[in-house]
Order: C-alpha cells, then sequence, then structure tokens
C-alpha cells in the first residue's frame, strides 16, 4: 500500500513461510514455500538400533557347571582337557603318596627325613626351571606344542612300570624317579601346554576355561584320590601288600592318563 505496509496477500505468504520453517525445525512435515509441494519430514534424532550378542559362556552368570557344559559344547578340546586334568592330578595325588610312605618306610628319623624332603624338592624346582626358561623354549622352535600331551604321560608310563616291577629291591629311588617326573613336568611342561590351548580362544572363553579345569578339575581329581587314599588306608593300611596295590593303582592311572591325552592331542590335531 501507499504507506509501505504489506499487503493481505504478503501478509499470508510470509506466515506460511514462517510456519515452514517451524515446521522444519519441529521436525513435522512442512510445505515448501516454492512450490507448495509437502516435504519428507526427517526426525532431528535419529532413531539408534542396539544389538545385544549373547554369548554362550556366559548367558548364564549365576551357575558355573552350565557355563562350563556350553563352554566344552563350542570347544571341545576344553572338555577333553577337564578329564585329563581330572586324571592326571589324580595320578600326582597317587604318586605323592607312594613316595611319601616309602620315604617314611626308609629314613625313620624325622630331621634326616626332613633333610632329604628339602634337598630333593629343590632340585624339582631347579630342574623345572631349567625347562621352563630354558628347554622349552628351544623345544618348541623344533616341535608342535601339542606332542607334549604325548610326551607327559608316555614317560610317566615308564616311571611307573619300572617302579612297580622293581619296588621290592629300588625303593625309595624308583618311587622318587616317578614322584620327580611328575612334579617336574607339572611344573614346566603342562603350564606351556595348557597355553598353548588357552591361546586360541577369545578372552571369556579363555577366563572361564582356565577357572574351571584349574579349580574344579584341579582340585576335584586330588580330593577325590585323597579321599580313596584314605579310605584304602584305614581298611587295608596294615596288609603287608599295601605298597604293590598301591603300585598297581599308580600303573592303571597312569595308562588311563595316556588314553585321555591321546583323545585331547586327536582333538587338538583335527582343530588344527
Amino acid at each position: 500500500n501507499k504507506y509501505g505496509g504489506m499487503s493481505s496477500g504478503e501478509t499470508k505468504r510470509n506466515d506460511a513461510v514462517t510456519a515452514n520453517s517451524s515446521d522444519f525445525g519441529s521436525g513435522k512435515g512442512a510445505y515448501s514455500p516454492l512450490d507448495g509441494s509437502k516435504d519428507v519430514a526427517t526426525s532431528s534424532s535419529p532413531k539408534t538400533t542396539t544389538t545385544t550378542t549373547t554369548c554362550v559362556p556366559c548367558s548364564d552368570k549365576g551357575n558355573v557347571f552350565r557355563q562350563a557344559s556350553a563352554l566344552f559344547r563350542r570347544f571341545p578340546v576344553l572338555g577333553a582337557l577337564f578329564l585329563e586334568t581330572i586324571v592326571s592330578q589324580c595320578l600326582s595325588s597317587l604318586v605323592n603318596f607312594i613316595y611319601l610312605y616309602t620315604l617314611k618306610a626308609t629314613i625313620a628319623d624325622d630331621s634326616q627325613r626332613a633333610g632329604w624332603s628339602g634337598n630333593f624338592y629343590a632340585w624339582i624346582n631347579g630342574v623345572s626351571g631349567v625347562f621352563q626358561f630354558f628347554a622349552i623354549p628351544l623345544l618348541l622352535r623344533r616341535f608342535e606344542a601339542h606332542r607334549i600331551w604325548l610326551f607327559m604321560p608316555a614317560l610317566m608310563a615308564c616311571c611307573t612300570t619300572f617302579t612297580f616291577a622293581t619296588f621290592r629291591s629300588s625303593g625309595l629311588f624308583g618311587a622318587s624317579a616317578s614322584f620327580f617326573a611328575i612334579k617336574t613336568m607339572e611344573y614346566s611342561l603342562r603350564i606351556a601346554a595348557n597355553e598353548s590351548i588357552y591361546v586360541s580362544l577369545d578372552y571369556e572363553s579363555r577366563y572361564l576355561g582356565k577357572k574351571v579345569i584349574s579349580l574344579i578339575a584341579g582340585k576335584f581329581g586330588k580330593s577325590a584320590m585323597a579321599v580313596a587314599l584314605s579310605l584304602a588306608m584305614v581298611a587295608y593300611g596294615d596288609e603287608p601288600d599295601t605298597m604293590w596295590y598301591l603300585m598297581a593303582a599308580a600303573t592303571v592311572f597312569t595308562f588311563l592318563w595316556l588314553f585321555a591325552s591321546v583323545s585331547l592331542h586327536s582333538l587338538i590335531e583335527a582343530s588344527t
């Protein structure tokens, strides 16, 4: 108009532009000021989708046995290692008992027996250290790590068979040789063999596998053999052939360990 004001048509057009701008800011559908067509509205805060992944071993946090069962279904090698650990720890406890039983029967004086045991354990720790820091790294450069599972029970089969055949004449020497062999392997070779299996697992499976195998399988094997030996000594401790039965049991458990290790070795080879 002549006073510089806007006409009614211009006012309506500006109102439409203002409404259009406010609608776009609020995320609603709006009309274009250019052609009057309706634009497709987009939300100012886009939706986010979250995906939840369920870890099979961790699906039931409240029950470690269900976690272990799920873990063994995913990794059969760990199930075989679980059984192998139980058998080997049963044999370790049995060989330890035979060593102490023979030592007490051979050396009657407590102070001499304590001194002999101290020197014996020092040799075990020393040889284990040499194997762990020097021999095993060299051996693993030439041989695959899973061959250790065959070497350990094979060596123990030689020791326990020799001790069983000559226990009346070998005495403390035979019992000490078997105990020395299994303890040295536990402190050196077994650690390297176990880690060769765990290294290929994810963090959650590795953590659960170590907990189940070292705590449950290891403790169960030692405890079961301790209970069995206590009952056997109460019932047959005074029998003259007690040592023969102990050595026969050690030989049987050695070959059970060999069988479990062969099964474990086969699963490891099949998975590689």
